[in-house]
């Protein structure tokens, strides 16, 4: 077979564009060969890091870092100077911000879920509202704004369609616990029942009861969200439910139909743990790899019945499913901590925890939990594995406070508030940078 003759190769009179183009044929390949860093951000669903518990771990406190600049200001909110408890916050979407809370009537018996307004950023409230009030045990009122309604739609001619009534306000939804009890004040039926304000939280409606059975072993401390589960929407409802004198598991429901109809309760923690778990609240931020993360606290007794500490546990799916249980905070023996709540900051990354504890009380003092507790909190950040790295806690309100709440406001700050003295009261919590020395 005769061999065939080399290509005769052609230099053109310019050789310059030819030159290029090797040059560029050449710099491509090394680029495109060379080993690289793959550097993607990914959605929660896709990230999973070491889910084993962390629970034979201490907490990783990293109190240079972060407790340095942890500022509390001096200056006191009062959200409402009248005997009241349990406080939460809740942003609307034009601004102002709601306060949610449990006062009496001047009968001294009745129970009144109440709703109070700031349109300064929390500098001050005014009394906006009224949930409900019932004889019975009706308490932990929590807020949630569901998404605006869709835009209006518009003509071919670029006109706006003509309604018959004006653009809705976003409805804005109320749960709590509501509980019947019999003459002797034991209770007979518990529920978790919501409501519901298409005026900005002035006036209410029942709604539907996201999930109620009879006595014995209650229902507690709903807490709502807004997630989303297979390109779906949804609201969140997490529960406390007494499965014994000495077990209390977290439950959720769902709703796709805005808070009308629920799904039936499933087990998030406690499932074949005797613990008494509760109280939970949940904020979603980014992990160092900036997968989406929700972080759910909640104070439990694995310490011992009796004896409170804080723990936390992850979801990298939405809430579909929570992994990595890790303790959050533990005081000394004999001592308590509970009633956690925590809020994701602004940046994205930053996280600032809540919670009441009796551990600065003098040796001796026989208080019974959790009467004569203090607030502190502590704020900190996921690192890549899904262990929360948290500075040591610091002082927000003085014995006796109790029930936190927490909401973020602008910049790196964010909003504590309590019952003290029998009021409402809240102080803004800073991060390093957000404030003047």
């Amino acid at each position: 077979m005769p061999l065939l003759p080399w290509p005769r190769i052609v230099f053109p009179r310019n050789p310059f564009p030819l030159l290029w183009f090797l040059l560029t044929t050449i710099s491509l390949t090394i680029i495109f060969a060379h080993p690289r860093t793959n550097h993607r951000f990914t959605n929660q669903v896709n990230y999973t890091p070491n889910i084993s518990s962390n629970l034979n771990s201490k907490p990783s406190m990293d109190t240079l870092t972060l407790t340095r600049g942890l500022h509390v200001a001096q200056q006191e909110h009062f959200v409402h100077d009248v005997p009241g408890t349990y406080p939460r916050l809740c942003r609307l979407v034009d601004g102002s911000i709601l306060a949610g809370f449990t006062t009496f009537a001047p009968d001294g018996q009745t129970r009144v879920l109440a709703v109070a307004r700031s349109v300064d950023d929390a500098r001050t409230f005014e009394p906006h509202g009224e949930v409900a009030r019932s004889p019975g045990d009706c308490d932990n009122l929590f807020l949630l704004q569901l998404p605006p309604p869709p835009p209006p739609s518009f003509l071919e001619n670029g006109e706006i369609a003509e309604t018959e009534t004006d653009p809705p306000v976003p409805v804005v939804l109320a749960a709590f616990r509501n509980h019947d009890l019999d003459d002797q004040g034991n209770p007979t039926w518990f529920r978790i029942t919501v409501c519901q304000s298409r005026d900005g939280g002035r006036s209410w409606s029942f709604l539907s009861q996201a999930f109620e059975k009879p006595a014995p072993f209650g229902l507690w401390e709903p807490f709502l969200r807004l997630g989303r589960r297979g390109g779906v929407e949804e609201v969140q409802l997490y529960f406390s439910q007494e499965m014994d004198t000495d077990d209390q598991d977290t439950m959720v429901v769902r709703s796709t139909d805005g808070g009308r109809t629920w799904s039936s309760p499933s087990c998030v923690t406690g499932r074949g743990e005797r613990l008494r778990d509760g109280m939970v609240g949940v904020a979603e931020t980014e992990i160092a790899v900036r997968a989406r993360t929700l972080v759910m606290v909640l104070e439990t007794t694995r310490r011992g019945p009796g004896t409170y500490s804080i723990e936390a546990i992850l979801s990298f799916d939405g809430g579909e499913n929570f992994v990595q249980r890790q303790v959050v905070y533990e005081p000394a023996t004999g001592r308590n901590a509970g009633a956690p709540q925590i809020a994701a900051l602004n940046d994205g990354l930053t996280v600032a925890i809540v919670f009441m504890t009796d551990e600065d009380m003098e040796e001796g003092e026989a208080t019974a939990w959790p009467q004569g507790a203090k607030i502190k909190a502590m704020y900190g950040s996921l690192r890549k594995d899904g262990l929360l790295v948290l500075g040591a806690p610091v002082v927000v309100g003085e014995s006796a406070s109790s029930w936190p709440g927490i909401m973020a406001l602008s910049g790196n700050s964010a909003l504590a508030v309590f019952e003290s003295s029998r009021s409402i009261r809240g102080r803004l919590l800073m991060s390093p940078g957000n404030h003047a020395n």
